[in-house]
């Protein structure tokens, strides 16, 4: 699931098209800001390093806003989420209302990025905002959904899921966050039913195997449990869902010794 995930590169890169192909200074007529703009966010999700100096470099040189969105992708990439998080921000400002599709790839990569540096409140206000200019996104209900469920606020994570499930009933990240919000509400029966839908469209889905053993612990079947988290570990083994059920299985056994 996305918790903790960096934006996809497909999603970096859509936005660039949409900026101005005119040079932003007459002294920097001879510079392709298009082409330097593809280039520079390309070799931000490459070598984020090299990308952030030659970023600056193009700035200096008359870069503007295009510049200025990819110094932040590199930081980003580089792990520094709460100053690439704040850039990303003031680019929205800066962008206004203008170049609306931009703006909200702006605003989606400014909310994760504030969710991945540990805010999740200011990441609510910006996905809050996004889901104003793009209420049809379901990806967008899901990504505010995660982020009150950090807030431990489960009954709004629940609706805005179900608004994103309207949307697209087949999200399978939808239906097993769904379940997990209602288990935090203690409603285990629809959590269960839930999470056995996800399992019969996508069967072996370490994130859905993980919260089935979750349920299946808070029912007392510790049995069931491990052998579901004992599948994600096998299924995907570098996953977080195999981390977690790792962490699971070790908290079980302590607790059972």
């Amino acid at each position: 699931m996305r918790r903790g995930r960096l934006i996809p590169a497909a999603a970096l890169l859509a936005g660039m098209v949409l900026f101005p192909v005119t040079p932003f200074r007459a002294v920097a007529a001879e510079i392709d800001h298009q082409q330097e703009y593809q280039a520079c966010m390309t070799l931000a999700l490459e070598r984020p390093e090299d990308a952030y100096g030659s970023g600056l470099a193009w700035y200096q040189q008359g870069g503007g806003i295009p510049a200025r969105h990819c110094l932040a992708v590199a930081l980003l990439q580089l792990g520094q989420y709460g100053e690439a998080a704040a850039r990303l921000e003031r680019l929205a400002t800066d962008l206004g209302t203008a170049r609306t599709a931009l703006l909200g790839g702006i605003l989606m990569q400014a909310g994760q990025a504030w969710y991945l540096a540990g805010r999740p409140d200011k990441a609510l206000k910006l996905q809050s905002t996004l889901l104003d200019l793009a209420p049809d996104d379901p990806d967008l209900w899901v990504d505010r959904a995660v982020t009150l469920m950090d807030l431990e606020r489960f009954a709004p994570a629940l609706a805005d899921l179900d608004e994103a499930i309207r949307r697209r009933p087949d999200l399978v990240e939808a239906h097993t966050y769904r379940a997990v919000a209602l288990r935090q509400l203690d409603r285990l029966d629809e959590a269960a039913n839930e999470i056995d839908a996800v399992l019969n469209m996508v069967p072996y889905d370490p994130d859905a195997l993980l919260e089935r053993g979750i349920l299946r612990q808070y029912r007392g079947d510790l049995d069931g449990a491990r052998i579901d988290w004992l599948q994600v570990i096998q299924i995907a083994p570098d996953s977080q869902a195999a981390a977690a059920a790792r962490r699971r299985i070790e908290e079980m056994d302590v607790m059972t010794r």
